[in-house]
């Protein structure tokens, strides 16, 4: 697997390439720990003693002539794992900031005759990272492969 900073630079290019004045800066942050929680009877999360310590991975957005908020993600996994997690809330904070802008839903999809938002998706599939919204057979948007080699 290519090192992360490549990696999100792949997943920047890849989303900037679909939303025109879109600029991305992927960012790896600092070190945070992440508790291993299981849940307990009542729903309630409750710290097991493990866990390990990750980086923060994000973007700084801009779109247009504004800066718009950061934002980091301090997930557990493979580092697949952690990419496909910061690409998720990558395309949902992009899909947030275009809606807004244009006050259109974004990627527009149709459901039951009214105009909503495509739900991003991403999926993990031998040396590429998918990344979609709406349903994967039929999506709306299809974002360029991001490849992890």
């Amino acid at each position: 697997m290519a090192p992360l900073d490549v990696l999100l630079d792949r997943v920047a290019r890849a989303m900037e390439s679909v939303v025109p004045g879109l600029l991305l800066t992927p960012e790896i942050g600092g070190r945070v720990w992440l508790a291993d929680e299981e849940s307990a009877a009542d729903g309630s999360s409750v710290a097991t003693g493990g866990g390990e310590w990750v980086n923060m991975l994000g973007f700084a957005i801009s779109y247009g002539a504004d800066d718009y908020r950061g934002f980091g993600v301090a997930s557990a996994g493979s580092d697949g794992e952690r990419l496909r997690d910061v690409a998720l809330q990558l395309m949902s904070d992009v899909q947030d900031l275009v809606s807004e802008m244009t006050t259109e839903p974004w990627p527009l999809v149709l459901v039951n005759g009214r105009r909503d938002m495509a739900m991003a998706e991403a999926s993990l599939e031998g040396d590429e990272l998918l990344l979609w919204f709406g349903e994967r057979s039929s999506p709306a948007l299809r974002l360029p492969p991001v490849r992890l080699v």
